[in-house]
């Protein structure tokens, strides 16, 4: 029986997640309310069930004064407080004191949001890592004297917003100069410091992955593995998903990923592992104390029938499952649409091919198309499941490819 008690959730409002608020509503048999932008027309809006308004969500201060004020003008008992990406875990976990709710500790979250002190706990567990080579301002003094490329990243962003590959200081004072740009658009909207950059060790890899973790105060259960896409360097985009991943290393990568949820102290809901392989051996990338964005959580569902939105909501609510078991069901995907660089002229339909759930498209007749570099830069996605005992004829990026081409009509820039 549903009664006045409600669940918040922060950064559901964003695109690509809003299947956490049925699956959170399903899981815990309340309301769902959402601690959101303001002025955003999106999906999620018509799927919660009341949505409070806050300029600066990923704030604490400016998150527990919205939900004070709403708790003060519209009664009911907050119950849950379940962060959605990396950014609402600060402003989650103040809400969540301020009303006496379970959440991660402050140190877990400090080392899960911030790559550098992240590294230093894989360090210490002996978990293999990229070195950080340099931080902050002192990247620019870097020489590349032994010839070697390093990787650029902002130490507390996401979604590989400014991650680049530099070879020399000239790619490296462009990367930093770029990355500036894009950290203080989202500085505010996001509650990160532009400042905080760092360069390190490049690991050279033929294939990536992420394993979706379920984390409890008991230990962790691996529930999927997902083969990821990225684009060609210097950029790392990921441009496709696919579940399961069934390499050799699977079982290697599971364990690992459950030693790096151990090093950073995740003790609820799910957790995002990143791991690159070489012949050497397994490296943890980067972990986030939260579900995987790009619909992956979705593609779980559909390849293993595992609710993860749902079991990460109820650890938020203190409520945890003992075991749980994936199914085969088949393969679920999704590959990010990219048109040729320059001016959207026309937008033409594309006809339904097998496999396909969903085709979305962000960006219309008038839109500028861009190269290839993070999150900003994509035109839309498909959606693929193929049920056991089908496989499809075309590699994921051959079916993306194809449908960008017949989709977007572009002038060149």
């Amino acid at each position: 029986m549903m009664t006045d008690d409600f669940a918040l959730l922060i950064g559901a409002d964003l695109s690509l997640r809003e299947r956490a608020i049925v699956c959170t509503a399903r899981a815990l048999a309340m309301r769902v309310v959402l601690l959101a932008f303001p002025g955003r027309r999106r999906i999620a809006n018509v799927l919660a069930d009341d949505i409070i308004e806050c300029d600066s969500p990923m704030n604490p201060q400016a998150a527990v004064a919205a939900l004070r004020d709403y708790v003060r003008r519209r009664g009911g008992r907050l119950a849950a407080v379940v962060p959605i990406n990396d950014f609402s875990l600060k402003s989650g976990s103040a809400v969540a004191r301020e009303f006496g709710l379970p959440f991660l500790d402050d140190d877990v979250i400090d080392r899960c949001r911030d790559k550098v002190r992240m590294k230093k706990a894989f360090e210490a567990a002996g978990i293999p890592c990229a070195r950080v080579i340099a931080t902050d301002e002192a990247v620019l003094d870097h020489d590349f004297a032994d010839g070697r490329p390093v990787v650029f990243k902002p130490t507390e962003f996401g979604g590989s917003g400014g991650v680049r590959l530099v070879h020399d200081r000239a790619s490296l004072r462009s990367a930093w100069e770029a990355a500036q740009q894009l950290l203080h658009k989202y500085a505010q909207a996001a509650h990160v410091n532009p400042r905080r950059v760092h360069i390190e060790e490049y690991l050279d890899s033929a294939q990536e992955v992420s394993v979706e973790v379920y984390c409890t105060p008991h230990g962790a259960q691996v529930a999927a593995i997902t083969q990821k896409f990225l684009s060609p360097e210097p950029y790392f985009a990921e441009v496709g998903h696919r579940v399961p991943y069934r390499g050799p290393e699977a079982g290697e990568m599971a364990k690992l990923a459950q030693r790096a949820c151990a090093a950073l102290g995740i003790d609820r809901g799910v957790a995002h592992v990143e791991i690159r392989t070489r012949p050497e051996g397994l490296y943890v990338i980067e972990v986030g104390a939260r579900p995987g964005g790009d619909r992956i959580m979705d593609l779980v569902y559909r390849a293993h029938a595992i609710d993860l939105y749902g079991l990460h909501a109820l650890g938020y609510a203190d409520r945890f499952i003992a075991h749980i078991e994936p199914v085969s069901r088949g393969v679920a995907e999704i590959g990010f649409l990219k048109a040729a660089p320059g001016r959207i002229r026309e937008v033409r339909h594309a006809d339904d091919a097998q496999g396909i759930l969903e085709i979305a498209l962000y960006k219309g007749v008038g839109d500028t198309s861009e190269p290839l570099a993070d999150f900003q830069t994509r035109e839309g996605h498909a959606e693929w499941f193929w049920p056991s005992g089908i496989t499809p004829q075309q590699e994921l990026a051959t079916r993306t490819d194809a449908l960008a081409q017949t989709i977007f009509v572009v002038d060149p820039a």
